[in-house]
């Protein structure tokens, strides 16, 4: 049930701002009461288990649409999509994130203003896939570890005038009695 509830979000993330680029082509910037945002990311994983650390790394697509004035200025939501770049291994075992979904409300300053540091607060649910293998076990193993996540995300922009902006984001994935899955990404995030 969540794991659709996430793709869901993150394809209507993904479609609103591919949408928004036809829209901003048909209508005049200065209408639009939403701001849309993309970004890749290479994201640095730490994975604490049984009193193990492990750190496979990611490469994360996000893609928000936020509301821009009004009683709503400055929320708005966010999908993430993570896929493997390099595994993590630690005594004859290796740890892989397989695949990273999240759906998020965005929190933002509503009186942002273009050349200031944009902060946003991320509140909501992902999911990760981990797949395992000792080789003395065999077979490698895959889990799914899902929850409440939380982060923020800074960006500032690359150079005056432009629409690209530095992003960094940080998150905690998940986080139980055993285990806690947590992560920093940096990239570059384009604001339409």
């Amino acid at each position: 049930m969540c794991k659709r509830l996430v793709i869901s979000l993150c394809t209507l993330a993904l479609a609103s701002s591919a949408g928004a680029i036809a829209q901003m082509q048909s209508q005049p910037q200065d209408g639009l009461p939403l701001a849309y945002h993309i970004s890749g990311q290479a994201t640095y994983t730490r994975i604490k288990a049984s009193g193990e650390s492990f750190s496979p790394s990611l490469f994360q697509f996000r893609a928000d649409v936020e509301a821009t004035n009004g009683m709503l200025d400055g929320i708005g939501l966010q999908g993430m999509v993570g896929v493997p770049m390099s595994n993590a291994e630690k005594h004859g075992m290796t740890l892989e994130i397989k695949q990273q979904t999240g759906a998020y409300i965005t929190l933002s300053n509503p009186d942002y203003e273009p050349g200031d540091l944009r902060v946003s607060i991320l509140l909501g649910y992902a999911s990760t896939e981990l797949e395992t293998h000792l080789p003395s076990l065999g077979n490698a193993q895959k889990d799914r570890f899902g929850g409440f996540s939380y982060g923020f995300s800074l960006q500032d922009r690359v150079k005056e005038g432009k629409n690209y902006y530095w992003a960094l984001d940080c998150a905690r994935y998940f986080k139980d009695d055993n285990l806690s899955i947590d992560g920093c990404g940096l990239g570059v995030s384009y604001a339409f």
